[in-house]
């Protein structure tokens, strides 16, 4: 396999693999389309600013906020939650029990600073590396490591330390 077809499956695999996340988070099939799709485009728009370290974070973040967007416009419409209830309800059991699961970390981090929330979510959430992280957010990795700690210890008096 030459460099532009392992390149080619690895963008495939990421598409997929956001993809996946955006269902997770509430996303219709066809509005994730959208968005990879969309996705897509941008990073062939940009390739040359791109690097190998930077595709994976800055793909999920285009994509995330794609989808915040989106959510922004039709909550602005006045979306039924029906609906939403019906959307989620459309997930098998384990796509279901991590929508459950990103409850219990919004209520956990509901309370702490927005620059935390963030770290915290893209590494306990998201499964992102410190370095990921890093490149995502243009801080050092000790800052990320550092605002991650302070995140954690938050969480842990919110939750009178039993974890």
């Amino acid at each position: 396999m030459n460099k532009e077809d392992a390149f080619t499956s690895y963008l495939i695999h990421l598409g997929e693999e956001v993809f996946r996340l955006l269902q997770v988070k509430g996303a219709k099939k066809e509005d994730a389309e959208d968005i990879i799709q969309n996705t897509f485009y941008k990073v062939y728009t940009l390739l040359d600013d791109l690097t190998e370290s930077n595709i994976r974070p800055w793909f999920f973040r285009v994509a995330l906020n794609d989808y915040i967007d989106l959510k922004r416009k039709k909550e602005a419409q006045n979306i039924s939650l029906t609906e939403e209830i019906h959307a989620k309800l459309q997930h098998t059991d384990d796509e279901f029990e991590a929508i459950l699961n990103q409850d219990e970390i919004f209520y956990l981090v509901k309370d702490i600073k927005q620059e935390y929330k963030e770290i915290f979510f893209l590494k306990y959430y998201y499964d992102f590396s410190y370095e990921e992280i890093a490149i995502l957010l243009d801080m050092k990795e000790n800052s990320v490591k550092q605002k991650l700690y302070r995140a954690r210890k938050f969480i842990n008096k919110k939750i009178g330390g039993k974890r």
